[in-house]
């Protein structure tokens, strides 16, 4: 399966594009709250009617069978972003997932996360939220394919008691940043001076598109693109038809060479 990534503004490219066209978008908005991008000035007065644009048109080309995977996070100074941007959305939020980005369980922290120490006042933040959106908020989804194994040791007891070694997942992902060494010798542009800040893992892709029962008749789709991980894990993992759009001329070229 072959991908396409349209160098270009997501509404524009939305706007070209018929009703119920798509089956899958898995993106994560810029947050608004400054983050230093290539070229996008993360700091819109308009931010949250852009948001309301942009996801109206996503459900617009979705099918009415599709789902919506939208990452975000709120901060220190706009605490309710996550849900002010959910509510811009057209359709109904089916699941409300927390993405722990790092865990403490006995003692210990457990994954990789950025976080910001330097303050006095304010723990520092170690989730972001992912909302799952269906037309009616009642589309099935695969529980099998996203179902997590237990860990060996408990997997025969957990058969004997219940019929099952793996128990599907729930509203709670622990799912720790990864570096960037997989993406191979391109990765340096991604940590350059032009790099992209905000990369989401792949395993958090992964888990939506097994939620959404993917495979390879689906298209799967990323309003804004990145450095491509909807794309490489929709295409290379699942054989989904992946698109693409990002408006940032050295993130698209990045996209294209991981892609080879």
């Amino acid at each position: 399966m072959t991908y396409q990534l349209h160098q270009q503004d997501c509404l524009t490219w939305m706007a070209t594009q018929p009703d119920h066209s798509l089956d899958i978008i898995v993106s994560s908005p810029p947050y608004n709250k400054g983050i230093e991008y290539n070229g996008y000035q993360d700091r819109r007065t308009d931010y949250l009617e852009w948001m309301s644009e942009v996801w109206t048109q996503a459900c617009r080309i979705l099918r009415p069978t599709g789902h919506l995977f939208l990452n975000i996070a709120g901060s220190p100074d706009q605490p309710f972003l996550s849900y002010q941007v959910a509510q811009s959305v057209p359709w109904r939020v089916q699941n409300n997932i927390v993405w722990a980005k790092a865990v403490e369980f006995k003692g210990h922290i457990y994954g990789r996360s950025t976080v910001n120490i330097n303050s006095k006042f304010r723990l520092p933040n170690g989730h972001e939220t992912v909302w799952h959106f269906t037309a009616k908020g009642r589309t099935p989804i695969d529980i099998a394919a996203s179902s997590v194994p237990y860990r060996p040791e408990f997997a025969e007891d957990n058969f004997q008691r219940t019929g099952r070694r793996t128990r599907p997942t729930t509203t709670c992902w622990h799912i720790g940043y990864e570096t960037t060494g997989y993406m191979g010798a391109s990765a340096a542009k991604v940590k350059g001076a032009k790099g992209h800040p905000a990369i989401f893992p792949r395993e958090l892709v992964r888990h939506c598109l097994r939620m959404a029962g993917a495979s390879n008749s689906h298209r799967v789709y990323d309003p804004f693109a990145g450095t491509g991980t909807t794309l490489w894990v929709a295409e290379k993992e699942f054989g989904c038809e992946a698109i693409g759009t990002e408006i940032d001329p050295d993130y698209a070229d990045f996209i294209h060479e991981r892609m080879l």
